[in-house]
């Protein structure tokens, strides 16, 4: 299962590379740029995307401190699965409270880009280290369809992160 988890996160880290090796073509103004009141900037979707997975990185530290999870149940694949059909939808959704933005912050591209290196490196570390018998637990949740594995919970974070490659490229049509 090991094996699973780190070819989906492998390949969302070389789409995370790719997208970071476009993104220096352009200055950071355009980068920092929001394309209108209500949108975010690619510094905004960067930073987003930072805390989203920062988020399912300390619930699996603290699932893992605490003990107590259980295998996922079957359900938890077609809930993995309907998040990625949902995300691939052309409809915009709210984030959920625990990965929204902090209001007001003045953030720059490359604090953005640090801060989610930071985080990518901390969950290769994890699960590179967690323990093969639990990679099938509970170990992530979803703010509105609950509890996944962590091969799933990756799959979704792939499927988020593509999505707002999407939300990138169509912002910086827009600012540039």
């Amino acid at each position: 299962m090991r094996k699973d988890l780190l070819q989906v996160f492998e390949t969302m880290e070389a789409e995370r590379t790719d997208l970071l090796q476009q993104l220096e073509a352009y200055p950071q103004d355009v980068l920092e740029k929001k394309p209108d009141a209500e949108s975010w900037s690619v510094t905004e979707v960067v930073y987003h995307l930072k805390v989203a997975e920062e988020g399912a990185l300390k619930y699996l530290r603290k699932k893992l401190e605490v003990g107590g999870h259980q295998k996922a149940k079957a359900s938890a694949g077609l809930k993995q699965q309907f998040l990625n059909f949902m995300v691939s939808l052309p409809i915009k959704f709210k984030a959920p409270k625990v990965a929204q933005l902090p209001k007001n912050a003045k953030l720059s591209y490359q604090q953005a880009v640090d801060e989610w290196t930071e985080v990518r490196n901390a969950r290769k570390a994890q699960y590179d280290s967690v323990n093969e018998n639990v990679i099938g637990n509970e170990l992530f949740k979803h703010p509105a369809m609950g509890k996944m594995n962590l091969v799933q919970s990756v799959r979704f974070m792939r499927q988020h992160m593509n999505r707002h490659i999407g939300q990138i490229n169509r912002t910086l049509k827009k600012v540039s």
